[in-house]
């Protein structure tokens, strides 16, 4: 079966990660996604986490980010949108969207790329709540859904797509699978 795809609108993740968004921390100066690349030298801990109100873009509600780093030495291009998983290195918050090279896709944290990445370079990332769309408008649009199975009221999880990436799927009951967050619509071929 194809891929579809899901609207920013629709999708609510649920945060995974270890640990809580630091009460001292607010948006950076320079925004989320600011420089697009990411930087080579951390900026913050990896594993920080900032939570925000989105008000006007998308649907209202709080979203949480985490600074993370990207492995891409194998991965396809990673751009807006795109799912990470934790890479098959030790550190669980090194992340790829190479469902051949993470450590595992349904069993372990998801997270979305604010843009384009470069590879070991450092960056936020959406892990949480609604879509940030006041934040980051490049998250606004269609999520890449495993299988065009989604349906509304879905719990989902991070899936292998058929394009060699990570998106979201509908989440079969296994053991193993972390519920990556719920759809408020069925996706689309």
């Amino acid at each position: 079966m194809a891929d579809g795809t899901l609207d920013s609108n629709y999708l609510v993740l649920i945060d995974n990660w270890p640990g809580s968004p630091s009460p001292n921390l607010s948006v950076p100066t320079d925004g989320f996604a600011v420089p697009a690349a990411g930087v080579a030298t951390a900026a913050y801990k990896v594993g920080t986490k900032i939570q925000v109100y989105n008000e006007t873009l998308g649907i209202p509600g709080f979203s949480t980010f985490i600074y993370l780093q990207y492995e891409g030495t194998t991965a396809p291009a990673l751009a807006a949108r795109q799912v990470v998983t934790p890479d098959t290195n030790a550190s669980l918050y090194i992340v790829t969207n190479d469902p051949d090279s993470c450590l595992s896709i349904a069993a372990l944290p998801s997270a979305v790329a604010l843009s384009v990445m470069t590879d070991a370079y450092f960056g936020w990332f959406w892990c949480g709540g609604v879509c940030p769309e006041d934040f980051v408008t490049d998250l606004g649009g269609n999520y890449l859904t495993a299988g065009s199975a989604v349906a509304l009221g879905s719990a989902i999880i991070a899936a292998d797509c058929s394009a060699d990436s990570i998106g979201y799927g509908i989440a079969a009951g296994a053991a193993t699978d972390l519920i990556a967050g719920y759809t408020l619509s069925t996706d689309t071929d």
